[in-house]
């Protein structure tokens, strides 16, 4: 699957399991794929088809095998997961407040319209996220 135009190798890599059962559940679950139409977005319009930083829907999803944080070492994960992990690594920092993937869906960078607060749960997973990373 082609990561986009803008994709770029990290200095780090942030956790995957963590993505998988924290932060890509909180992505799905405030409509950053789909758009809400409730708060004006036209459906699909949003990270699955708008913008360069795109998501990909997929089912089930990894984040659903999650067992305490941890994705079954028999779980393969799908390429669409795979996607979704690597676009949204891209637009993650080890100083969240750096983060696109933090500083855009509460407005502090722009972006349509604020997804969550920056002081949210949601929020809070985005940036613990910034602390369970490896060196490359």
């Amino acid at each position: 699957m082609d990561p986009g135009p803008d994709f770029a190798v990290a200095d780090i890599v942030f956790d995957q399991n963590y993505f998988y059962c924290k932060v890509e559940p909180v992505l799905f679950a405030n409509g950053c794929g789909t758009g809400d139409a409730s708060k004006g977005d036209t459906q699909g319009a949003c990270h699955f088809s708008a913008t360069a930083y795109r998501l990909t829907d997929y089912t089930p999803r990894v984040g659903d095998t999650c067992g305490g944080g941890v994705v079954p070492g028999t779980n393969v994960i799908p390429d669409s997961a795979q996607h979704n992990y690597q676009t949204s690594q891209a637009r993650m920092k080890r100083d969240p407040d750096l983060a696109p993937l933090l500083q855009r869906p509460t407005l502090n960078q722009f972006h349509p319209r604020k997804i969550f607060e920056l002081n949210s749960m949601d929020a809070n997973a985005i940036r613990q996220w910034a602390t369970v990373f490896s060196n490359q």
